[in-house]
């Protein structure tokens, strides 16, 4: 028990800790995150953004259908696009912890799947070779289904790891995920 509890320190609670220091320092550093004291503020802050992006989007489609005019943001909300990409797949995640487990796992599954297709050819010639729309239309589902899989990610890991005692993993991950944030806004 103390040795599963090791492993899953190791395996899940330092990834998650230190991926969400990253996030964290790196959100205070482009002042996403202006005023963040706490974790609930944190928190707060990115359900914020992510519901402001959901409800600029479905305006935007309303509008589009009925004028063709582009949607401007209310004063003091931040625009998506000025936001980094990592950021943005991580709000795409639903932010906060869910959503740092969730860009990890998309990150372990993308990778793997480089890996694989990498792997499956002899050398730079057969890459180019083998480079048909098929291979390309594979790439766009693939990429879907990776992001599927990453929303689901309890679903995935309760799959993929053997354990007996599973709600060490989900602890492990959830107190890395406190202390890199602590950690974070403490060095900001």
């Amino acid at each position: 028990m103390v040795r599963e509890l090791f492993r899953a320190l190791f395996l899940a609670g330092i990834p998650v800790a230190v991926s969400t220091y990253l996030l964290i320092w790196w959100a205070l550093k482009n002042q996403y995150l202006q005023g963040a004291s706490s974790l609930k503020d944190v928190e707060v802050h990115f359900k914020g953004v992510s519901k402001a992006r959901s409800r600029k989007k479905k305006e935007e489609k309303k509008r589009r259908k009925k004028r063709g005019d582009a949607v401007e943001m209310e004063p003091g909300q931040l625009e998506s696009h000025k936001m980094n990409p990592v950021h943005n797949k991580w709000l795409s995640f639903g932010g906060g912890f869910y959503g740092v487990v969730g860009l990890l796992t998309y990150a372990v599954v993308e990778l793997g799947e480089i890996r694989d297709f990498i792997t499956q050819f002899d050398g730079l010639l057969s890459v180019i070779s083998d480079m048909t729309l098929e291979l390309f239309i594979g790439f766009f589902i693939n990429s879907i289904t990776n992001f599927l899989v990453a929303i689901a990610w309890p679903v995935y890991w309760l799959n993929n790891i053997r354990s007996d005692y599973i709600w060490f993993w989900f602890v492990a991950a959830y107190a890395g995920y406190w202390a890199g944030t602590r950690i974070a806004l403490h060095r900001a």
